[in-house]
This record gives structure tokens, sequence and C-alpha cells, in this order.
């Protein structure tokens, strides 16, 4: 009986990986950054929860300082930088971490300097860290999500 439960048990907890997210919410990305940045995906925001299935729009580029500084640089598919001149010069950024099974968060902007979006970055509220930029266009909403940060 006792070796029937650690099977089960067993079984059980192996079996976590399998429904975890770890798939982000966009298309997987094999690019390097070209200022030594992290890639993600840059889909529509409403599109976020379809995972890898969400149409691609841009890509993105995460640049940190130690001091806390964000970049963020954006590219069409195939890594040329996009003119976002016409885009919200301002872009919503929000900070989350999950402590003892609650969420917390805190949220900044970033602001388009002709180059990129840049902004300082608040106090990191727990590590790791995911941050989320959601973008304004003419008409629609982007969203680039950077996980798992420390």
């Amino acid at each position: 009986m006792k070796l029937r439960a650690f099977l089960v048990a067993t079984c059980l907890v192996t079996s976590i990986p399998a429904f975890s997210h770890d798939e982000g919410h966009g298309p997987k990305l094999s690019d390097t950054g070209k200022f030594g940045g992290l890639v993600s995906a840059v889909v529509e925001k409403k599109e976020a929860n379809l995972g890898p299935k969400a149409k691609l729009h841009y890509k993105a580029e995460l640049v940190r300082t130690p001091d806390g500084k964000v970049q963020v640089y954006v590219y069409d598919s195939n890594m040329k930088p996009v003119d976002a001149s016409t885009w919200e010069k301002k872009a919503k950024v929000t900070m989350a971490t999950e402590k003892k099974g609650k969420w917390q968060s805190k949220a900044f902007d970033i602001t388009y300097d002709g180059k990129a979006f840049s902004g300082q970055m608040p106090a990191v509220i727990g590590k790791p860290f995911n941050l989320d930029f959601v973008f304004k266009t003419k008409d629609k909403e982007l969203l680039s999500a950077f996980d798992n940060l420390d």
C-alpha cells in the first residue's frame, strides 16, 4: 500500500512541469540582441493568451543597466529597427513577482526617445520578476513580456 501511494505521489509530482507556463506570450525566438539584451516577441495584447500561436508583429530587445535604467528597442521580423515615432510616446510597464502564492506588481512608464523606449525601473519587488511592456499604435495595443528576470 505504501509503495502504491509513493508511486502515485511520484507520478503527480513529476507531471507538474507539463502544466507550467513556459511558452511566453508569443512565438519562441532565438534572436540575439544588437545591444546585448534579451529578445522577446511583440504580439497584440489581446492575443497574449495564445502563447506561441500568437501572431508575431515585432521583436523587442530589453537592455538593463545596473542602476535600473531600461531601454527597449523594437525591430521587425528581420531584426531591422522599427520607426515607432507614430506610436504613443509613453509605454506602460508592469513589474510583477510572485511571493508566497500572491502576485505583487508595480507600474511605471517609459518614453520613446527616437531610437528606443527608455526609463527608470523602480526598485525590484522580488526575484525573479517579470516585465510586461504595453505599446500603443494608432489601432493596436502591443505586448512584449520578459519573464524570470533577476
